[in-house]
Parts: structure tokens; sequence; C-alpha cells
């Protein structure tokens, strides 16, 4: 061999050395770049909201926002939530685990979770490249504080879940405070205050929780890193209180009756104590003149939520974010409005557990179709790991939803269930059926023909 081929050989080395170095920073550029371009997520969450929309057949709520998002989107109209209450409901979302327990089934569920055995779908994304950011009511207490009036940053209530969170107490001065708000920063004297109020020109605190999601979204917008963000509208939680020009919305208007009789001994019932024991009230089961004041109020708390939700979404598309954003709305359980005499959540009826769920993802397909199929909340979670690329962490218990993002009528010949617990019960619903079982023996307590009877009158159980 000539001596000249070593120089030549040593040659055609640095060019394949040259080129597998371009080849690995190609690579990892794309790598970075594909980083970049994973979906945001932008999590919108409401306390308290029934299906007290048009979608749903409630032609008489005014809510054009929330109607006109569903049309680019999928809106799952027999979604179920897995807990009446907020705590474990929202436990339920962010964990994608059923609160089969009494610690999981309290306001404190997900304080008790164990956050570093199952971590909650903010922590997953957050240890998979993703900006976390909460704004508002996520978790149970508005700002994810636990401690004196919800405020003590040293005990927050999802540890190493968020970059971030935010209090925006505003002039109510604490996450306590904001939560039970009235107008303009006063606060609620428990049994002293009214359930409802209407004040023209006045400050309410999804308000001051707007003034932070705009900060927020402000600066989430400029950075390249994926993001999720999470903001939670306070109304229509009790106090039924918000602006005067929502209610007037409602002036003239008719709002159905829902109030049904008293179920019978040994079904599901309560006495209305958040309502009754927590505001200074009349009795609406037998008022009902009042009946009908709460129920406008409660709509016209929907429609200052609309208008929140319509400043959210435009934010959104204004800085052109929209187009590379999953988009979830979600209520966080249904709520009496005197069906069975109950004037609240906390029961195992379907009126409690039903609440409105939509999802749109970058490039729907057959947006604006929504599905009857039945669903849950702890679906939400196995549903984002797979919209955004990431592996699902061991143990959730919810399904996967892509199917029916693609196509509303998939899996039509099975409609799916939805399971909950409320204290010693479970409840069941398909799409035909509801059943509530006691947890101790699995002993059928009720049972109910959803299709014949959708207001749940007869027991079949006898």
């Amino acid at each position: 061999m000539s001596y000249k081929t070593y120089p030549q050989k040593a040659m055609n080395y640095l060019k394949l050395t040259i080129a597998l170095t371009a080849l690995i920073f190609s690579y990892a550029g794309n790598a970075a770049e594909a980083v970049e371009k994973k979906p945001n997520i932008l999590l919108i969450c409401i306390d308290d909201l029934r299906p007290e929309l048009p979608s749903f057949g409630k032609d008489y709520i005014h809510a054009p926002n929330m109607e006109k998002l569903f049309t680019q989107g999928r809106l799952f109209k027999r979604h179920y939530v897995q807990a009446p209450t907020c705590g474990a409901s929202r436990c339920a979302l962010l964990t994608g685990i059923y609160p089969d327990s009494k610690k999981r089934l309290s306001n404190n569920a997900i304080a008790a979770h164990d956050h570093h055995a199952q971590p909650s779908f903010p922590a997953w994304f957050k240890s998979h490249g993703y900006t976390t950011v909460a704004v508002g009511k996520v978790s149970h207490y508005p700002g994810g504080n636990m401690g004196k009036n919800w405020d003590d940053a040293t005990k927050p209530e999802m540890p190493n879940a968020w970059t971030r969170t935010v209090n925006p107490s505003g002039e109510w001065k604490h996450a306590q405070g904001l939560m039970h708000g009235y107008a303009n920063g006063k606060g609620r004297e428990r049994g002293k205050t009214p359930a409802i109020e209407a004040v023209e020109n006045a400050r309410y605190p999804d308000d001051a929780i707007m003034d932070s999601f705009k900060t927020e979204f402000e600066s989430l917008a400029k950075q390249d890193k994926p993001w999720l963000l999470a903001v939670g509208l306070l109304r229509p939680h009790l106090p039924f209180a918000c602006e005067k020009k929502f209610l007037d919305l409602y002036d003239g208007k008719t709002i159905p009756n829902y109030s049904t009789s008293k179920p019978g001994k040994g079904e599901e019932w309560h006495g209305s104590g958040e309502f009754n024991g927590g505001y200074k009230t009349k009795n609406p089961n037998k008022d009902t003149a009042y009946a009908e004041q709460v129920r406008k109020h409660y709509a016209a708390c929907v429609s200052s939520t609309d208008r929140h939700v319509g400043e959210i979404i435009k934010m959104l598309e204004n800085s052109g974010k929209d187009k590379n954003t999953i988009v979830i709305l979600w209520g966080d359980h249904g709520w009496h409005l005197g069906e069975k005499q109950i004037w609240g959540k906390h029961t195992l009826y379907e009126v409690a557990l039903h609440s409105p769920l939509f999802i749109k993802t970058p490039g729907m397909v057959r947006a604006g179709e929504a599905t009857n199929r039945v669903v849950g909340s702890v679906d939400i979670y196995p549903t984002l790991c797979t919209l955004t690329g990431l592996p699902s962490p061991e143990r959730l218990q919810g399904t996967d939803l892509n199917s029916l993002l693609k196509d509303p009528k998939s899996g039509a010949k099975n409609k799916g269930i939805a399971i909950s617990y409320w204290r010693n019960n479970r409840s069941e619903i398909t799409s035909t059926e509801h059943k509530i079982f006691s947890k101790k023996d699995n002993k059928l307590l009720q049972h109910y023909d959803l299709k014949a009877d959708p207001k749940e009158l007869n027991n079949l159980i006898k």
C-alpha cells in the first residue's frame, strides 16, 4: 500500500466524522424543536357548573362564549365526576385515581394524596419539560395553598406539581375571603350574609382571578417551552353573586322549576347544609318566589363566568397560540336547584354528578360534533398523555378518550360507565341506567331507568 493512501484514509475519516457530527447536531436540534412543538394545555375549571347551558337543552341560559367554543371541539354530553364535592372531584381529575376511600372523599383529598407514588398530571407534565402554572381554584383551595386563610405558601396542596401557583386574592385579601366573596372585597359572614347578590358595576372574585390569569398567560405566551396553564373560576359556586348586568339578562325570563318530591326513606337526601347553614336564606322548598330568585342568580353567575371564558379564549386566539394548544373546559360537579328538595351538591343523584366536559385539540376533526358516550373525569389524565406524546404513569384508572376525539361515535357498542363515590356508597351510571350500591356489602340500594325516568323519581328497588 502506498504511503499516499494514509492521508487519503485520514481525509475520508475526517469527512465521515464531520458528517456524523452534523447528523448528531441535526438530530439534537430536531429533538429540541419537537419538545418545543409539543402542544400547550389550557385547562379551565368551573366551580359547581351543572350542564345549565344551551347545548344541553337549556336555551334560556345566556352563554354565547361557551356555546361558540363548543363548536370548535368535542363536547362530552354524558360526563360525570367521580365525587359530588369540590376537593374529591378535583383530586380525581388531577390524579386519575378514583376517590374510593374516606380520606379521598374529603375536601382535603388532594393534600392527603401520595404525590410521590402517584404523581398528579401537573407534576407529570412538569417532570417532562412543561412549565406548569395554576391560577385561582384548580385544586380545592384558590391559589393552591393550605394553612390559615388558605394562603400559607409553605403548605402547598400539591407539592412539586406546579412551576408556580398564583393566589389572586386582590381586595378580598386572602384565599378564603376570595372563595366566598361578594362585591368589591366584602367577605362572607357565615349564616349572616345572603346566598344571592347582584351589584351594579362591581368587581367580584373572578375578576381578580382574571387579572392574574392575564399576567400569567402573557408570560407563558412568550416562551418556547411547552406549558400547562390551569385557571379555576369560582362562579357559580355560592354565594350566587355577580354584577347586576348578568342578572338583568334574566329579567322577564322564566327559569324552569326543577323541584321534585323529597326522596323516600333510605334514599339519597340531605338538608342542604352548605346553602342553609353557610348563608342567610329563606326556605326555597316553601317559598317559590325565593326559589325562582335563587335559580335566576345561579343562571346569572353562569353568564358571568361565560364572559370570562370568552376573555380567556380571545387572549389565546390573539396570541396565535391557539393553533398549538389543547383546550379543556371542565365543571367540577353538578348542583341541585330544588331537585329532590335539595339545594346543593353532596348526593349521588345524576344531577349532582353530571357536569360539562369539552376538549379541543390542534387540527380537530369533526369539530362541533358532540358525543353521548358516558365518560368520567379520571379519563382526562390518560387522554392528555396520549395527546402530548407522553408515557402514562402506572396505576391510572381512567380510559383514554382519543378515539372519541377523532370520532364522536367511536365505541358505540360500548357506551361506557361512570363510577362515582360519596360517603358509604358507590354510583354506576351507564347510557341507560343508574345504580347506587353500598360500598360495605355491594348491596344494590337504588336503581333508575334513565331513559324512562331521567329525573330519577322512581327507584326500582322497593
